[in-house]
């Protein structure tokens, strides 16, 4: 599965492995990667580490191996989540940090994401230039290639978020790993923070992770994305089992947060976001709140609450990074589940995120439940429809054209995919995946009817393009 444009999707590299994702690949993005920062030093320094995948240190050791011939520097960081990467690269004082992750794709994908040492994900310039130079970077001398060194980076990772929070009483929750790096960070954290933790999906292991879990009969606007490598039914039944306060999950390398409430109701990701922008806007000020295009409009609403606004932009962490940076925004976040915290740094993180829900649970001194019952009511729906990378251009052309003639359209944006909002307030958002071979749908309204048939024109419309040109 070769992207059809570019190298890089919303977030980072990622495909197939030995189909696009393979050995020699890994050794070209290092080379690259060396030469881009060997244009300003003349040993860059660059931290390297990887989650739990069993591919992880094949593509581990071909990356680091296009790093030392191309003389860098390499920081081996081993198995962590890749916000525990990213944070201790920065504070080492590398110049980058490469995860070899996917993600929250299946076990039979992997890739590789870039981040800058705030946090950030790399800049669309610097995407450009990696592409540039992959097939064109070329080994150093012998007496010039890079060495190696060791560095655990959880310790230094867990102090920080430790530090980040604080929480004064003793929280029940429960946490699904997903059998994740997350899985090495998460419970251990929140125990030190007091929280009486009960942990499925530990600890990491690459060849049970995502292996045969069932449909989730739990409608969700979450469902979609994370029901593939999350048994959303179990974790939704553990926490009303063990009376919890709050119910957590991480996708595999831990820079998502997915949270279900005290009666066992899986969140939508626009929920999750609208609580905690609640909860920073009342006790941290800001006047800014940075998401993306396919975010729910509660998010608006209680960002009026506090005389605040929301920004948006394309999907993508790194997209939420610098608008982030841009506004000056007090938080950061996607509807699929990574949240951003610039006190800390400008990588999504899962494991802070959870932190912060249960700062918020402090502050609110009401039950999650009873928090996500008084955010105003709307109804978002969110689906996806295969489709190969290849024919995604003409879907989405064909698709644009059917929603632009709508009689009913107010207005159309194409700032991702294409985005049509209807005189009711409801609104559609269709666009290609980033990281899979997909198209999402999202879809508002005000009645649950309504969302339910701007899903189904959404579904048709695309169904009916690839029936046309298969």
């Amino acid at each position: 599965m070769v992207p059809s444009s570019s190298l890089f999707g919303s977030s980072g590299i990622r495909g197939l492995v030995n189909e696009f994702i393979t050995g020699p690949l890994a050794i070209r993005i290092g080379l690259a990667v060396a030469q881009l920062y060997r244009e300003k030093h003349s040993k860059p320094s660059i931290i390297v580490g990887h989650d739990h995948r069993t591919t992880g240190p094949m593509l581990t050791s071909a990356l680091i191996s296009g790093l030392l011939t191309g003389g860098s520097q390499v920081v081996k960081a081993g198995m962590a989540p890749t916000p525990a990467i990213a944070y201790a690269g920065g504070k080492r004082g590398t110049v980058a940090a490469v995860i070899v992750t996917a993600s929250h794709n299946p076990p039979e994908y992997n890739g590789f994401k870039f981040h800058n040492p705030d946090g950030a994900g790399f800049s669309t310039n610097q995407q450009e230039r990696i592409e540039h130079l992959i097939d064109s970077s070329e080994p150093v001398a012998w007496e010039d290639f890079g060495s190696t060194t060791g560095f655990e980076p959880i310790p230094m990772y867990m102090e920080a978020l430790e530090s980040a929070c604080t929480v004064t009483k003793q929280h029940r929750v429960v946490l699904d790993a997903a059998l994740g790096a997350g899985g090495l960070v998460t419970p251990l954290v929140l125990d030190n923070l007091g929280a009486k933790v009960t942990a499925i999906g530990v600890p990491p292991n690459g060849r049970e992770y995502a292996q045969n879990i069932p449909h989730s009969k739990i409608q969700s606007a979450a469902a979609a994305e994370w029901q593939h490598f999350v048994n959303l039914d179990k974790l939704s039944a553990l926490v009303q089992t063990k009376k919890a306060e709050v119910g957590f999950a991480h996708d595999g390398d831990a820079d998502r947060l997915l949270a279900v409430d005290d009666k066992g109701r899986i969140l939508a990701g626009d929920t999750l976001l609208a609580l905690v922008a609640d909860y920073y806007l009342a006790t941290r000020g800001g006047k800014v709140i940075a998401t993306t295009v396919s975010s729910s409009s509660v998010v608006d609403i209680v960002a009026r609450k506090h005389g605040a606004s929301v920004v948006r932009c394309r999907v993508g962490d790194v997209f939420v990074s610098n608008l982030v940076k841009e506004h000056n925004a007090v938080l950061g976040a996607e509807p699929s589940g990574p949240f951003i915290f610039p006190e800390v740094h400008y990588c999504p993180d899962g494991p802070l995120a959870a932190c912060k829900v249960l700062e918020l649970l402090d502050w609110a001194k009401r039950p999650l439940s009873a928090l996500v019952d008084e955010l105003p009511e709307m109804h978002l729906l969110r689906a996806s429809v295969k489709c190969s990378n290849d024919v995604k251009p003409v879907v989405m052309k064909a698709v644009a054209n059917t929603l632009e003639d709508l009689s009913d359209v107010e207005e159309v944006s194409k700032l991702d995919g294409v985005r049509a909002s209807f005189s009711d307030n409801s609104w559609i958002l269709i666009r290609p995946s980033g990281t899979e071979p997909v198209i999402r749908i999202t879809v508002e309204a005000q009645s649950a009817s309504r969302a339910k048939d701007l899903l189904n024109r959404g579904k048709n419309a695309i169904s009916l393009v690839l029936k046309q040109i298969s």
